[in-house]
């Protein structure tokens, strides 16, 4: 005749419906009553990922554990790998259970099955793969955020300080800028002259000798 439960195990009976229902369908939440080793398990939810039930046997691990530890107080095998007959690989966490005096009466074990974990991994890991590392492209909100954008990008080309930068490198920049109809945007002369640290008039005059150098080069 089997012994009556121990309180203990009684009252851990919740928390395995609780742990499941927070963690989902691929954790298995198992706990054992260690006296009854050919019918151990006395609370199980998600028992389909080792095809257990209610008052199916308690494994070679966990008897071992409960003999060996009985005395010691190594209560907890963490994370270790656990195959399933049916080809599942989980990853698994075994907690001994202690009565008042000690002794320990159940164990309350957690098998993750890794197959979905592995596969959205998988998935994840081909989504996220990059051909280059560095940022190609940036999304600007508004016509000011892209006109700051362009001109940065234009500094950034250069790859120079602005007090490092002459006249042709300026001349540069405002060729890009205008081949790029930036100085279509309303601020565009006023914010440029502000970056390269020179006066409005400056820049019109770049610009007047940007486009008159472009139709003489489509002249030609």
């Amino acid at each position: 005749m089997k012994s009556e439960l121990h309180p203990i195990l009684e009252a851990i009976k919740p928390i395995v419906t609780g742990l499941a229902r927070t963690f989902g369908q691929n954790f298995e939440i198992v706990l054992h009553d260690i006296s009854r080793a050919e019918s151990s398990v006395i609370a199980i939810e998600n028992g389909h990922i080792t095809n257990r039930k209610v008052g199916s046997p308690s494994t070679d691990l966990l008897m071992d554990m409960a003999h060996k530890n009985q005395n010691n107080g190594q209560d907890m095998e963490l994370n270790y790998i656990t195959n399933t007959d049916d080809g599942k690989q989980l990853k698994s966490s075994t907690f001994l259970i202690r009565d008042e005096k000690d002794k320990v009466i159940g164990a309350l074990c957690i098998n993750i099955d890794l197959t979905n974990i592995k596969i959205a991994q998988h998935f994840l890991d081909e989504i996220t793969h990059t051909e280059r590392d560095e940022a190609l492209e940036r999304f600007p909100q508004d016509a000011g955020n892209f006109l700051n954008l362009m001109i940065n990008h234009s500094l950034e080309e250069l790859n120079k300080p602005v007090p490092q930068l002459n006249k042709d490198d300026k001349l540069k920049i405002v060729s890009h800028l205008d081949q790029n109809n930036i100085f279509n945007i309303k601020g565009a002369v006023d914010i440029l002259a502000r970056k390269l640290g020179c006066s409005k008039y400056t820049i019109y005059n770049y610009l007047d000798e940007v486009r008159a150098d472009m139709l003489e080069e489509g002249a030609e």
